[in-house]
């Protein structure tokens, strides 16, 4: 297992370097540039000024390999937007992410693995029909627009709950955090959920046909424990990978939603610093998510040993 791991990390950190490769080539790419949108009224030579201040009139191979030494050393170098470091920015925003992304995460797991082990159960009765059709209507239905819907009918129509923020203070309403997680976590949670439910739902169909379930209902053994005992365990094994991706997904594609209820996190400070091209910022970004996805998948391997020990990596 140890080598396992150790092979998995090696590979994670080479993904990652290509993945950064990639990212600074097309972002150096895009038209304009930081110098660009400072003012639209600024002379070409304070453009050329702010350029040599920040050395992007040097080569673009030797700027990356500068931003990677850096990166190698622990420094993602200084926001252009904020003027502060880009680990002390993302430090700032990557917990309110890692809040709203873990509510929604445990609310998935906890509604999503019964509502697809009983739609399996019930499999072509009028359970598993209701289920399955509340699923394809979660899956078809877009983040944002249910979250102006959520927004126009809690907050504004009925004034339960804020539309925005983080807090009180940061505008939305009065309340502390719980009142303000609300609405943006429910809609992470019905985007996610529906795929928690068709993984659990057709794995355990799968499980439920198997040899060693009808033996141990042969057997006379309760038929809940033979469903939650035996049966869910093995069928947990794909949901598990398919939440791992969720998580991943959450926490670095949850931009959409943090823009709709200006949830300070970084997914919104994503699109902020893409929007002003802040060239250190985004590598900061895409440098930390890629990590978290990485560690997210190395975690879920590490896993499937844990909940079916047939699975050994030699």
């Amino acid at each position: 297992m140890a080598a396992f791991v150790v092979r998995r990390v090696v590979i994670g950190a080479i993904t990652l370097l290509i993945v950064t490769a990639l990212a600074y080539v097309l972002m150096n790419m895009a038209p304009g540039g930081p110098a660009a949108i400072i003012s639209m009224t600024s002379t070409a030579a304070q453009r050329a000024a702010l350029e040599k201040l920040y050395a992007l009139n040097q080569p673009l191979p030797i700027r990356y390999a500068a931003w990677l030494w850096q990166a190698v050393h622990g420094s993602l170098g200084t926001s252009y937007d904020f003027q502060e470091p880009v680990l002390t920015v993302i430090g700032q925003r990557l917990p309110n992410t890692a809040i709203l992304a873990g509510v929604a995460l445990v609310a998935s797991i906890l509604f999503g693995v019964p509502l697809g082990t009983w739609a399996a159960v019930s499999r072509g009765r009028w359970l598993d029909q209701l289920i399955s059709s509340a699923t394809m209507l979660g899956l078809s239905i877009p983040d944002f627009w249910m979250g102006i819907v959520l927004v126009i009918v809690f907050s504004v129509t009925l004034r339960w709950l804020p539309a925005s923020g983080m807090t009180s203070s940061q505008g939305g309403g009065g309340g502390g955090l719980g009142p303000h997680l609300v609405l943006p976590a429910l809609v992470l949670t019905l985007a996610f959920m529906p795929n928690i439910v068709r993984f659990t739902r057709s794995s355990m169909l799968e499980v439920l046909h198997l040899d060693y379930i009808r033996t141990a209902h042969a057997k006379g053994a309760a038929g809940r424990r033979v469903l939650y005992v035996h049966a869910l365990r093995n069928a947990l094994i794909p949901v598990v990978s398919m939440i791992g991706l969720l998580f991943a997904a959450l926490i670095s594609g949850s931009a959409i939603v943090e823009s709709v209820f200006a949830w300070p996190g970084i997914g919104r400070l994503a699109v902020q610093a893409t929007s002003d091209r802040d060239y250190p910022m985004i590598m900061g970004v895409t440098v930390v998510l890629g990590a978290i996805v990485i560690a997210t998948n190395i975690i879920v391997d590490v896993l499937y040993g844990v909940l079916d020990p047939r699975i050994r990596y030699e």
